[in-house]
Parts: C-alpha cells; sequence; structure tokens
C-alpha cells in the first residue's frame, strides 16, 4: 500500500481520532477471519453428522443389522410394486384413451364422406335418367363410359350399388313405393325405381322398388 493510499483512507482528525472511511475498512478486514472460521466450523461439525449416517451399523449384531436390511428390502420391493400397478394402470388408461380417439377419428372421417357422397348420388339419379333421352349410340356410350368412372372413383369410398332387381324384398335396404300384382314375382322386385347404395357395409340410401304380391 502506497504512502498516498494510505494517507487518503487513514486520514486523521485533528484529535487523532479516525475518519469514518478509516474505520470502515478496518472493519471489513476485521470480518474476513470471522467468516472464514465460521465457515471451517461449520464444515467440521458436518463431517460427524455424515460418518454417523454412514456407520448406521454401528451397535448392532449381525441378526439385527441383516433384520433391518430385510425391512428396508420389504418396504422398497413394496414401493417398487406399488409404482408399477400405478404405471400399468396408467398405460391401461393410455391404450383405452388412444382406441377412443382412434374410433373417434374413423366415425368422423366416414361420416365425413357418407355426407359428401350422399350428393353426388343425385348426379348419379340424373344420369340414369338422362339416358332415356339419349339416341345417339356414340353419345350414350360416352355418357355410360362417363358414369362408369364416377361409380369407380367413389367405389374406392367403399360405395356399393344394393342389388334390388329381382331379388327378395329386404325391408333393411329397400322401400316398397309400388306394388303390381304377379303371381311369378311374389315378394320380389319388379323394377328399381331409385337405386339404394351402401358405404363400407352401411346402409347409405335404401332403394326404392316396385314390388310384385299375388292373394
Amino acid at each position: 500500500m502506497t504512502a498516498e493510499f494510505e494517507s487518503e483512507n487513514y486520514a486523521r482528525r485533528e484529535d487523532g481520532q479516525p475518519t469514518k472511511r478509516a474505520a470502515t475498512r478496518i472493519n471489513l478486514e476485521d470480518e474476513q477471519p470471522i467468516k472464514q472460521a465460521a465457515t471451517r466450523i461449520n464444515l467440521e461439525d458436518e463431517q460427524p453428522t455424515k460418518q454417523a449416517e454412514s456407520l448406521e451399523r454401528e451397535g448392532m449384531t449381525d441378526e439385527e443389522y441383516i433384520a433391518l436390511l430385510e425391512t428396508k428390502l420389504g418396504e422398497a420391493l413394496a414401493s417398487a410394486n406399488e409404482c408399477k400397478v400405478v404405471a400399468q394402470r396408467l398405460q391401461a388408461d393410455f391404450d383405452n384413451f388412444r382406441k377412443r380417439n382412434a374410433n373417434v377419428y374413423e366415425e368422423s372421417r366416414a361420416f365425413g364422406q357418407s355426407m359428401v357422397i350422399e350428393k353426388l348420388l343425385t348426379v348419379l339419379d340424373n344420369c340414369d335418367l338422362a339416358r332415356k333421352y339419349l339416341t345417339d349410340e356414340a353419345a350414350l356410350t360416352g355418357f355410360n363410359m362417363m358414369e362408369t368412372q364416377i361409380l369407380n372413383a367413389l367405389s374406392g369410398f367403399g360405395l356399393k350399388e344394393i342389388e334390388a332387381d329381382g331379388k327378395d324384398f329386404d325391408a333393411k335396404f329397400m322401400n316398397a313405393i309400388e306394388r303390381e300384382k304377379s303371381e311369378e314375382f311374389k315378394g320380389k322386385v319388379i323394377q328399381v325405381l331409385q337405386k339404394g347404395y351402401t358405404i363400407s357395409g352401411k346402409l347409405l340410401r335404401p332403394a326404392n322398388v316396385k314390388v310384385g304380391y299375388f292373394e
């Protein structure tokens, strides 16, 4: 420390007492050894505690120590088994949640497709009506090809026409709109008035048919 620094920080008043700045510096210097000593004391106090913990067997016989270890092992196994049960329950809940979400997704997807396809059925109905008014063979051929392409595209989404013509009447897939007396076609479909369709095996629209009867 230079003489100039000492003169500045330890300047004394005329009565010989240190200035406030000098007293503060002295107090700080006195505190450092105290803090270091306290830190050493704390570290020294912790060592016996750790040693006592590590010497848990001290004062026990072999039988007592083995019994203690068995007790702790049993507690650890019970805790592990409890954690395993909780993990299995959570896994089962998650699997159920995933399956429910997958079902909801598939149902929503199928419902959306069915709504769109159902709107397109009107186009197919109009194709059947328009075919009756086509007299040109080339135009009819092109028209049939276009209708076939539409049906093939929709069949990729699970659309299938209900086969009703000449079949036994099935109330699950058909609506009897008209009846016609016929011994030959009793209980059978004589004519399909409007085609019906299923999508992925589920009924999308029933077929409107004329059914034969005989008394």
